[in-house]
């Protein structure tokens, strides 16, 4: 009773328990690649999201932790999702337990709004769950407590970045200005830096080596799809969560400028400079960005918040009662927002910044519906080639799905996708049906999805496949090349409103 009574900021963490509700509804359909494969390390000896190609298109050390999910799970497939999400809350946990003992030590109602801004964030909102993010938040707040410490251990220190670095690989950005901090503290000393490289070197280097031993590439084959780099984007898109956390970004830039009594200012500059040379990089050069991208500058706002409370030094904000009130105000609003995603289609980017989707009452996951229908017309362990939303399809099922982007699949995935190759792909690797987008609202135009476009300007679609890795066009196929299985509602309506249904097709002999 008495830690609740010095701890009660921490009751926001039952914004979480929202999710063990329903746990299909909350995160991304991209997270449920990692309990999928992880499925199949464990139950089938092979890192693949599916039986036809082995895989690395995943962050390394988030997969550790869901393979050892899967390894510990003594009941079925679904019940892994719940040791995940321990996992997760955990992460979280004690990830702020350390902000706590450094950034966020002066201030108890500041830690209130921070944490309520992570657990809304991290929680509530359930679009990052079963996603690297928790596992990254971890992280950072484990380096922040290294060189706010001013602790001395130089490699510990680069063990340190790797975990940073392994759990997304694009945090690099975050370790230089960090690590050249550390640097300085370090006076400059090139054996420290050397040091500080063998640790960091430990695990990234095996990883490196792996991905090009087994995958031709030093990065993963999902990174290799979304990256243009060297070369800038054609098409530049600064949505909503970039202009808020660019914007946020300089604010806060400025306010840590002036604001040179706060001890702990050199390393929130630093943190902060490499969080927006991420956000930058990948508005430049990175396509398909989720909500996961933006983990650093979600870090970096809660820091930023902290610092605002932190500044407004009037006596009010020193009252216990008042601490209590904020924290009971928060825990409201954090476990109302995972309520509402609990109970309906709720979602921040389609219909609160955006009116693409109707917000209405939702308390089941269609898409989990859906892949459980298919098995009434689907036989058992069928490879199927899927549009878009492979994860839930496949978890949720026992078929296996061939994802048409081929974020989770390797480069013989693409070699296949070549120039007028694609009735041959299909054949040679016995995918025997294709579940396609259908009854568009809208006959103008082509329908783009990632790896596939669609032709409905006429009653005969046409469907055009895409490599994704080269961005061309390999082929197409008509509808009345098809043999029409079964259409169902579309199940994910709410992030894609521009048809109506999805259908299952067969290839005809």
């Amino acid at each position: 009773m008495e830690f609740i009574k010095k701890n009660y900021h921490y009751l926001l963490f039952i914004s979480s328990v929202f999710f063990l509700g329903n746990p299909s509804k909350f995160p991304a359909d991209d997270g449920f690649f990692y309990p999928q494969i992880a499925y199949n390390v464990v139950h089938n000896g092979f890192i693949g999201f599916n039986d036809l190609y082995l895989t690395n298109g995943f962050h390394p050390l988030w997969m550790v932790f869901c393979t050892v999910a899967e390894f510990i799970n003594p009941f079925d497939k679904a019940f892994v999702l719940n040791i995940i999400w321990l996992f997760q809350v955990l992460l979280v946990l004690f990830g702020f337990i350390l902000l706590e003992k450094t950034i966020f030590k002066e201030c108890r109602i500041g830690k209130i709004f921070g944490l309520a801004f992570y657990c809304l964030m991290f929680f509530s909102l359930g679009t990052l769950y079963l996603i690297e993010a928790h596992l990254t938040f971890f992280t950072f707040a484990l380096l922040l407590f290294f060189i706010s410490r001013k602790l001395t251990n130089d490699l510990v220190f680069g063990f340190v970045c790797s975990l940073v670095f392994l759990a997304r690989l694009d945090h690099i950005f975050v370790i230089l200005p960090l690590g050249f901090l550390y640097w300085h503290f370090r006076k400059w000393n090139i054996k420290s830096l050397g040091i500080m490289l063998i640790g960091f070197l430990i695990l990234t280097i095996p990883y490196i080596i792996s991905n090009y031993y087994y995958f031709g590439s030093a990065v993963p084959i999902s990174g290799r799809i979304k990256s243009s780099f060297p070369h800038i984007q054609e098409y530049i898109n600064f949505g909503v969560f970039q202009k808020i956390f660019a914007l946020l970004g300089i604010v806060y830039f400025l306010f840590l400028n002036f604001n040179k009594k706060d001890q702990y200012r050199s390393v929130k500059l630093s943190f902060l400079i490499g969080s927006l040379l991420q956000l930058f990089y990948n508005l430049l050069f990175q396509s398909e960005i989720g909500q996961w991208y933006f983990v650093s500058q979600m870090f970096f706002c809660g820091l930023f918040i902290y610092d605002i409370v932190n500044n407004l030094k009037g006596n009010v904000l020193k009252k216990v009662a008042l601490d209590k009130i904020i924290c009971a105000g928060a825990l409201v609003f954090v476990c109302g927002i995972a309520w509402l995603k609990l109970t309906t289609s709720f979602s921040i980017q389609n219909n609160v910044f955006a009116s693409h989707s109707k917000f209405e009452k939702k308390s089941n996951d269609l898409v989990r519906q859906t892949a459980q229908a298919f098995e009434k017309n689907i036989p058992k362990d069928s490879r199927i080639y899927v549009y878009d939303f492979p994860g839930k399809f496949a978890f949720y099922s026992n078929f296996n799905v061939i994802p048409a982007d081929g974020l989770v699949a390797n480069k013989n995935y693409f070699d296949d996708m070549r120039f007028g190759n694609f009735k041959n792909f299909l054949n040679k690797n016995k995918i025997e049906y294709l579940i396609l987008p259908t009854h568009f609202l809208t006959k103008d135009g082509t329908q783009a999805f990632l790896a596939l476009h669609v032709d409905s300007r006429n009653e005969d679609y046409i469907f055009k496949f895409r490599n994704t890795l080269d961005r061309t066009i390999i082929d197409s196929l008509k509808e009345s090349e098809l043999n029409k299985i079964k259409s169902y509602p579309n199940p994910i309506k709410t992030w894609q409103p521009q048809y109506d249904s999805i259908t299952v097709y067969k290839l005809k002999l």
